[in-house]
């Protein structure tokens, strides 16, 4: 196995004028060495923003940007020739915030966007929001900014590639996307689709700072290709930052009309992204900004503008709710601020203005349930809140703040009429089931999820379900573990796979005991007559009966959200088969003379639906609170 290591560029905007490889290729153990020459297709994960080298052919854009590669018998070596790698370059013009981006359109970072170093400009408006201010009794108007932060998962990024013996390719690798890192795979080294295998061995923690395809895990695929080898590579975490795909920067302009009971007449929202150097998924994270902000609180008129600037610093991108905690924060401190100017209780002003159950937002979203106002109820109750909002002893409060997201976009990254996640079962003689399914497992627990949801509809105990997940070339396409997406796409899909399942078995034994499919059960790892339980077989020996009548047993099950209502462009951010919700109190504790801040108690209620894990679906919460 040969190892690689990346050169990375030590300005954050330069022309390559020159790169002399020949000294580091002629260093003991090295194998190869690779530039942007040799990788000259772009890639990027969203059609729209196919803006990435896997190394750079012309022009760096961070500090961090690779511009060389080098494979070697160690990884040693491959670190001491890529030291050795002469690069000329010719420094220009740096943009260091959005703010610089306004003011210096040229030179440009990118040949691309709405103009200049502006990358997306947005605007939305739905219904008359002048006439909605026109009708309030207050206007509320503040700034707000929030601080971009990276992922910092536990693993580091990490890929494996290989040359198989028929001269196709396999890659494992640390990725919450492989049928995206599939594609950007294909594309690159311009190989078709089927010689192409993607494994996604399951992550120490992704966060969705994994769900881009990375120039690292391109390179060691040519370089496997090159040499016949397989090649490595393991970022450092110094690396791993200049991966990013952070929270973006982000400023925020917030107006707000209101009745004297809190009622929301007009919401204009605006909001400034620092995007980073390249697209990422940038223009989704900036209309991210501005779609749920209806989804909590009715908002008759609501008007949106968003930009997204290109600046000299690593790319940001999608990180645990994807551009949706920075406008959280904003709209529920000006919650806040509109009850404090209306001498209002924050919580039950919120409670009285919710956005109603199956109900159309003015962005047209569609609410399905809504179990917020449940959740603030507890977290007042739970927490003591009518007891210490306003009454604790000075450096000591209580705060609220609620929130919402989604269980999953309601259309692809690429639009078509495809599924968004397949299952596929296998029913054997031994009475066990194997689960494929492109989903991956990082961390979240989705693999017992899928083993729970076919064991249960068939009956069987999860540890009889074995699942193989996260191949491209095992399984059908899922499209990614982001969005809080999987349990509710892929749980569908198991379902719907298994019932399929369920109806082979349960007619098979029907037939063999005379009587009527519909009287049939499956529990306890048995296959039974609902009016004589007695009468009735193993799950195994269903499974034989079963493959006896119809041959070998497998069914297959997917999932497609429903349509969302919109028809604007923008509209498919925001749309979801459901919408998950959140209420917290958090006791706050601050040092006056110091300034340092405590948190000794946070409670927090989520309408989650159902939980198909339990354990799982408590340590999600938690980690949720810690991470922020």
């Amino acid at each position: 196995m040969l190892w690689c290591k990346l050169l990375r560029s030590p300005h954050a905007h330069a022309r390559i004028l020159a790169i002399d490889t020949a000294a580091a290729a002629a260093m003991p153990g090295v194998k190869a060495v690779l530039t942007g020459r040799d990788l000259p297709t772009p890639f990027g994960i969203l059609p729209v923003s196919q803006d990435e080298h896997a190394l750079c052919p012309d022009r760096v854009r961070f500090i961090g940007d690779p511009v060389a590669a080098v494979a070697a018998e160690t990884e040693e070596q491959a670190l001491e020739a890529a030291h050795a790698i002469r690069v000329d370059y010719e420094r220009l013009p740096e943009i260091d915030s959005v703010q610089s981006a306004l003011r210096t359109p040229e030179p440009l970072i990118h040949d691309y966007g709405d103009a200049g170093n502006v990358h997306k400009r947005i605007h939305l408006e739905f219904g008359d929001t002048e006439k909605g201010f026109a009708e309030a009794d207050e206007i509320v108007e503040q700034n707000y900014f929030f601080e971009g932060n990276t992922h910092l998962p536990l693993e580091q990024h990490a890929s494996l590639a290989v040359k198989t013996p028929d001269g196709k390719l396999c890659i494992w690798s640390s990725t919450q996307t492989p049928h995206y890192l599939h594609r950007a795979l294909t594309k690159v080294l311009g190989m078709p689709a089927a010689h192409v295998r993607v494994v996604a061995c399951p992550n120490g923690g992704g966060f969705g700072g994994k769900s881009d395809p990375f120039n690292h895990e391109i390179v060691v695929a040519k370089l496997a290709l090159l040499t016949g080898r397989p090649v490595k590579i393991g970022l450092t975490r110094e690396e791993v930052f200049y991966c990013h795909r952070g929270r973006h920067p982000t400023l925020m302009s917030v107006k707000a009309g209101v009745r004297r009971d809190g009622a929301l007449t007009a919401l204009h929202f605006r909001t400034q992204l620092d995007g980073g150097a390249y697209g990422s998924y940038g223009v989704a994270s900036t209309y991210y900004t501005g779609a749920l902000q209806t989804v909590t609180y009715r908002v008759p008129r609501y008007r949106f503008e968003g930009l997204r600037a290109f600046t000299n610093k690593p790319p940001c991108g999608p990180k645990r709710g994807h551009g949706t905690p920075q406008p959280r924060f904003a709209l529920e401190v000006h919650m806040d601020r509109i009850a404090e100017r209306l001498g209002l209780d924050p919580l039950e002003m919120r409670l009285r203005h919710l956005q109603p159950a199956n109900s159309l937002t003015a962005n047209f979203l569609q609410v399905g349930s809504m179990g917020l106002g449940k959740c603030l109820e507890e977290v007042r109750e739970r927490s003591g809140w009518r007891e210490k909002h306003g009454k604790l002893p000075r450096g000591r409060g209580v705060g609220l703040a609620c929130s919402s997201y989604i269980s999953g976009a309601g259309l692809p990254i690429y639009w078509n009429a495809l599924p968004h996640s397949g299952v596929q079962l296998r029913l054997d003689r031994s009475g066990g089931v194997t689960a494929f399914c492109g989903a991956t497992d990082i961390g979240q627990g989705s693999d017992t999820v899928l083993a729970g949801c076919v064991a249960d509809v068939l009956g069987i105990d999860p540890l009889d379900v074995r699942v193989v997940t996260g191949d491209t070339d095992l399984t059908p396409v899922d499209l990614g573990s982001y969005s809080s997406r999987v349990t509710l796409m892929m749980g569908n899909a198991a379902v719907e796979a298994a019932e399929r399942a369920r109806a082979l078995v349960a007619g098979a034994v029907a037939e063999k005991l005379g009587v009527p499919a519909e009287r049939i059960a499956l529990e306890d790892r048995r296959v039974f007559d609902l009016e004589d339980p007695a009468k009735g077989m193993t799950f195994q020996e269903a499974c034989i009966a079963a493959e006896a009548k119809h041959g070998t047993l497998g069914t297959v099950g997917s999932y497609t959200p429903p349509r969302s209502p919109a028809r604007f462009r923008g509209a498919g951010v925001g749309p979801s088969p459901a919408y998950s919700y959140q209420a917290c109190v958090a006791e706050v504790e601050v040092d006056p003379e110091t300034g340092e801040v405590k948190v000794p108690r946070i409670w927090i209620a989520h309408d989650v639906g159902r939980a198909i894990n339990r354990t799982t679906t408590i340590g999600q919460v938690e980690g949720g609170v810690y991470m922020g």
